[in-house]
């Protein structure tokens, strides 16, 4: 089936977190309240999509543009609601043509949690680089330290359109 994504809206809120807060999916997902999510859904520099195949909704993505890096469009988070279904790679291999197709960005970025060794092979397997780590950049709760994320990206040059 085809993925499509759609805008999202506050009606796709309550979606979204449950997406989120999916049986362990803690350590990997972030999270945020109800109110955040309004307010940047508000903030002309994110932009929330929903992905679904015509039947459901499979999962979302939000990506973030500011001034300070123009044509680096940053995907600060995907996530599917149903883990290990094929559905992930799918849903950024639609992501990454939406946004090579409809955005002036030359390359399209993410941090990836150290640990989670399938989201780095899914982007690897999708054509994004491993550009290097970013030492200690966030505060595990569930391990009570500081956990490091590796910076991927891939630019529209390599997009296999």
């Amino acid at each position: 089936m085809t993925i499509h994504l759609r805008r999202a809206g506050a009606a796709d809120i309550a979606f979204i977190m449950a997406c989120e807060r999916r049986p362990d999916y803690e350590r990997f997902v972030g999270r945020w309240p109800e109110e955040k999510h309004r307010a940047r859904m508000e903030d002309p520099e994110f932009r929330y999509l929903v992905a679904e195949d015509g039947v459901r909704d499979l999962g979302f993505a939000i990506l973030h543009e500011t001034w300070m890096r123009p044509q680096n469009l940053y995907l600060k988070r995907i996530v599917v609601h149903d883990a290990q279904q094929g559905h992930g790679k799918r849903v950024l291999a639609a992501l990454t043509d939406w946004v090579f197709a409809n955005t002036d960005a030359h390359r399209f970025w993410l941090e990836v949690v150290e640990t989670n060794p399938r989201a780095r092979h899914v982007y690897a397997s999708s054509g994004w680089t491993e550009e290097g780590m970013v030492r200690e950049g966030y505060f595990d709760d569930a391990r009570g330290r500081r956990g490091s994320f590796v910076q991927m990206s891939i630019l529209k040059s390599e997009w296999p359109r």
